[in-house]
């Protein structure tokens, strides 16, 4: 898929002062009448929006904010595939270039509508700027992310025939690695103390998952009871999610038109492990990619600890 720069409307200069005519931001090309549709999608009172980048956990979160949101009913989250449940945004057109196929089942929702985005800040509906819906961003480090797409690229077609090394070697030479991911991250970031923005990462959520349940049902004000909880953690652990065909994106891959797409399947929920990275990449590229990683850290004024809230008791 062909990516190119591409220009928003207008940028959220009222959430985060920066120059924003320098940010590069690019999408698939030929997506200029997409992008103008979200930008000035119309979005209810009670919409909540998760956004990440790919592979950054965020299938195990869009699943604990949609039982979080339906009163924890796990019968319902079994019967059906997440991606009907709670509909990724950019799928349709990515696909099939169909843009009803996009905001066609987000406006069949019924209330609450959970929404799943990877478009950056900028990219975003602008009505999400004025803080009035609830946002989830979800961080992760680059180097896990990277590896997790390289499988995942594998089963969608796009990765089939390649090796992870040639795939991480080919994006250690692109000029975007690893700018467009921290930035990504980085505004959100920025917003983390917003009453509208709840920021938090994978690595946290592998540390103390039940905290972070704790954390988002009181930002969704939605209270649990004790028992809820002990559902939550078992529905949400690895095993539990690993085994659960809802939520292994079986219903997008048969989705999919590429002909290399299901030649070589690897489970949506492969590892899922912190720092799995290191016994799958090469060590010389690994410290390459720390050099440029540290580069643009360096240049946002903020490191990879802060982003992945490492930091955080």
């Amino acid at each position: 898929m062909e990516r190119v720069r591409v220009w928003p409307r207008s940028y959220p200069t009222n959430l985060i002062d920066k120059d924003w005519g320098n940010r590069k931001l690019l999408h698939r090309k030929d997506s200029e009448n997409f992008l103008r549709l979200v930008h000035d999608m119309k979005l209810r009172d009670d919409d909540v929006w998760i956004v990440t980048l790919p592979k950054c956990g965020t299938t195990w979160m869009q699943e604990l904010l949609w039982l979080l949101l339906n009163n924890c009913d796990f019968e319902g989250a079994l019967a059906k595939d997440q991606e009907l449940r709670t509909p990724f945004l950019e799928f349709g057109y990515s696909v099939f270039q169909d843009l009803n196929r996009s905001f066609g089942p987000i406006e069949e929702l019924k209330s609450p509508r959970l929404i799943k985005s990877h478009l950056p800040l900028a990219l975003l509906p602008s009505k999400l700027w004025e803080g009035n819906n609830k946002v989830v961003y979800v961080s992760r480090s680059p180097l896990d992310s990277y590896v997790s797409r390289y499988y995942h690229g594998v089963s969608f077609g796009s990765n089939y025939g390649k090796t992870l090394h040639q795939y991480f070697d080919e994006w250690l030479a692109s000029d975007d690695f690893p700018t467009e991911f921290i930035e990504h991250a980085h505004e959100f970031y920025q917003l983390r103390n917003e009453p509208w923005v709840f920021y938090t990462s994978f690595e946290m959520m592998k540390k103390d998952l039940r905290g972070v349940i704790n954390d988002v049902s009181r930002f969704l004000n939605k209270p649990i009871n004790d028992q809820q909880m002990e559902k939550l953690l078992k529905h949400l652990s690895f095993s539990e999610m690993k085994k659960n065909p809802t939520t292994n994106h079986l219903w997008e891959l048969a989705q999919v038109q590429h002909e290399n797409a299901g030649k070589e399947v690897h489970p949506f929920v492969r590892r899922g492990d912190v720092n799995g990275y290191k016994d799958e990449l090469k060590p010389e590229q690994i410290k390459k990619a720390n050099v440029r990683i540290q580069e643009v850290l360096a240049k946002n004024g903020v490191t990879m600890d802060e982003l992945l809230l490492l930091n955080d008791p």
